[in-house]
Order: C-alpha cells, then sequence, then structure tokens
C-alpha cells in the first residue's frame, strides 16, 4: 500500500512482483509489475517520512531504531514536504501518522504545534477525518468497471467468516 504520498487511490489486491536478487543478473529479476484487481476500496496512504514513530521512538533490536531525533529536524522534514505538495498539487491530503507515546511528549507537542501553525497560513487548508477524505475522493473518482468491491458496512458482522 501506500503507492503514492499525498494521493488517494482505488485499492488493488493481488499485485505481484519479482524479488529482487542481488546474487542474479538486473536481467533476470528486474520485471515490471503485475497489477492486481482494481477494487472499490479507497485507499488513504500512509507515509514513513510523514510518522512520528520511525525517528523518535527507541525500539530495541530494530537497525533503523534512532530513539532520539531532534523534533526540529523531524518539522522541517514534514514541513517540506506539506510545502511541496501544496506547490505541485491542486487537492493533496496530509495523513500524518501520531503516536501517543511518541508526540505526547512536551517538546514533540511543541513540534505538532508549529506544525499545525505553519498549515494553517496556507489559503484552502481544511482539516477532515480520514471518513470525510474518502467521501470527497470517491464522490469525485468513479469506481473502476469490474471493481472486487468490499462487503457492505456491518455485513460480516453480521455473518462471520468460519475459521477452518
Amino acid at each position: 500500500m501506500a503507492h503514492h504520498d499525498c494521493q488517494m487511490y482505488w485499492l488493488r489486491t493481488g499485485d505481484t512482483w519479482t524479488k529482487i536478487d542481488y546474487t542474479k543478473n538486473a536481467k533476470d529479476w528486474m520485471k515490471p509489475l503485475v497489477k492486481g484487481e482494481e477494487t472499490g476500496l479507497v485507499e488513504i496512504p500512509g507515509s514513513w517520512y510523514i510518522d512520528d514513530l520511525p525517528p523518535m521512538m527507541f525500539i530495541k533490536n530494530s537497525a533503523n531504531s534512532h530513539g532520539w531525533v531532534n523534533p526540529r529536524d523531524i518539522e522541517d522534514i514534514w514541513k517540506d514536504h506539506f510545502d511541496y505538495f501544496y506547490r505541485e498539487y491542486d487537492e493533496f491530503i496530509f495523513p500524518m501518522t501520531i503516536h501517543p507515546d511518541v508526540s505526547g511528549r512536551p517538546h514533540v507537542l511543541l513540534m505538532h504545534e508549529r506544525i499545525i501553525e505553519h498549515i494553517n497560513k496556507h489559503e484552502g487548508v481544511e482539516w477532515v477525518t480520514f471518513e470525510q477524505m474518502a467521501d470527497d475522493f470517491k464522490s469525485k473518482n468513479p469506481v473502476p468497471a469490474g471493481a472486487k468491491m468490499p462487503a457492505p458496512r456491518g455485513e460480516i458482522l453480521k455473518n462471520p467468516p468460519l475459521n477452518p
């Protein structure tokens, strides 16, 4: 998932690709992605670059765990992402991933306050829920023909699948 950092899209299922194998020549594994079936499910992408946890939480035995990065550095990265999207797209989403055990710290809360102030200075910005984002996307983008559709809301709860 997250095929695009700031644009929603209709999710596909069943994409396949050739695994990279550096022991072989690139011509053996460098093949195009084979796209799977279109669905009627809206993907609201997440981005590791607009997520507070990877740079600011220490995770034991994780090779890319930093544990502490200055929030002002993260703030600059997030602002740069926002400014680029604002400049390059007529419409975009900016789904920040915020974890309470990371962003609940005073120095990170201040970072969020500064980012929100920065974003609010831009004309046309709206703060909306994911549901509102998805509804707006669906109102502007028809479901692809032949798309595999998700079950109607509540249907799975009425008829749960049997566990083998």
